[in-house]
């Protein structure tokens, strides 16, 4: 391609910093620059959003992406504006591709894209799609990347070219080269911990089909029969759909459950994904494929996940994790009891999973299989535009 860097544009409605934000930080940080310029346009009241954008070096624009989820009379205007707006955008930057990372922006952008002869890339990371409307507006998509096969297979893509598997991939490697351990220790100590303590982590958040009280519940019956076990939940439910944050505390306050504590949103991840000595994901949905686990086992901490989605990819029960049904508080206390316990089994699967994501989940192995997706796209762009102009 002789025309200079594919010009990329990454459109994200969210105004919460969640895993599939989190990804797509990562994901521009790593594309390679001398090939690829990534711009992204993001919501207007997504101000943390906007700060971790910039600070990835893209090319940040803002505008008001109206929420479509809740049916009314209003949906197809606000559909309607948001699809011009992106179309005159796209026009106006000169993008070479659109990327839509989300299910409402690849509705607005398979919109705003009919008949531009821009190609459109969807970036599928969950189930929430309603699969008659995908299988319409799918149409418009030049490629579909989802982050499992699970995906893949809920929305009938097994035998669809333009579908492809990508799964998530993280950067923590890096962090963790430079992390201090006594930096890990200190974080331990300041949380009360001492060096006998077992502490179980739950990193993501606290919204109901995350599953966090299942996990505080399981904690609690260890907790009973082992004092040294705790919990640390790192998160936010705040200003999110199905926030259970203002219930877990009130749960845990009502029942004097003093192993539990709330850090909240913590930003150096790679230091409390070390501070824990056993990662819980008790994921209630369908979980697509998710980041914490993946970074827990880069960390060498390892992992207790619900059966659920694309964690099966992930996680190979007793090999790389272990797996457990969802909501059961029994099953996740029984899981992590036998990881506490069984020493040849705990350092079995932290070997075996740190090994698998590093070889499938580091950031630069996911962003090259992707960046040959623009680049194939773009060209297919490029070669109808030099068909035309002769």
């Amino acid at each position: 391609m002789t025309h200079g860097p594919v010009r990329v544009l990454f459109v994200d409605h969210s105004p919460i910093v969640g895993g599939a934000q989190l990804t797509l930080v990562e994901h521009l940080r790593t594309l390679d620059r001398a090939r690829f310029h990534p711009m992204v346009l993001c919501a207007s009241n997504a101000d943390e959003l906007q700060r971790l954008y910039r600070a990835s070096g893209a090319e940040v624009h803002v505008a008001s992406l109206p929420r479509l989820r809740t049916p009314s009379p209003g949906v197809p205007l606000r559909l309607f504006r948001s699809a011009r707006l992106l179309r005159a955008l796209v026009a106006r930057l000169d993008a070479d591709v659109v990327v839509a990372s989300t299910s409402r922006t690849a509705y607005i952008a398979a919109l705003a894209l009919a008949g531009s002869g821009v190609p459109l890339v969807w970036w599928v990371h969950d189930f929430q799609f309603n699969r008659v409307i995908f299988r319409v507006a799918s149409r418009f998509a030049a490629a579909i990347i989802c982050v499992s096969d699970a995906i893949r297979t809920f929305y009938g893509g097994q035998r669809d070219a333009r579908f492809h598997v990508i799964p998530v991939g993280s950067r923590l490697h890096h962090a963790l080269e430079s992390l201090d351990p006594e930096a890990v220790s200190r974080e331990r100590a300041r949380w009360g911990y001492s060096d006998t303590d077992v502490v179980i982590g739950f990193m993501g958040r606290l919204v109901a089909e995350k599953g966090a009280e299942d996990l505080v519940h399981a904690v609690a019956a260890l907790h009973a029969s082992d004092p040294r076990v705790k919990l640390l939940v790192v998160g936010t439910g705040r200003g999110q759909a199905n926030d259970v944050e203002g219930a877990l505390h009130a749960l845990v306050e009502r029942n004097g459950w003093r192993f539990v504590s709330f850090a909240g949103f913590q930003s150096d991840e790679a230091l409390y994904y070390k501070l824990f000595d056993v990662l819980a994901l008790p994921s209630r949905a369908a979980e697509g494929y998710a980041m914490s686990a993946v970074q827990a086992m880069l960390a060498g901490t390892p992992v207790v996940v619900t059966a659920v989605g694309g964690m099966m990819e992930l996680v190979r029960d007793r090999e790389t994790g272990l797996l457990v049904p969802p909501c059961s508080p029994e099953g996740m206390s029984s899981a992590i009891a036998e990881l506490i316990s069984d020493s040849a089994l705990r350092e079995r699967v932290i070997a075996a999973g740190q090994d698998q994501v590093m070889r499938n989940n580091r950031v630069e192995v996911t962003t090259r299989q992707a960046e040959a997706v623009y680049e194939r796209v773009a060209r297919r762009r490029m070669r109808r535009h030099a068909t035309r102009a002769n």
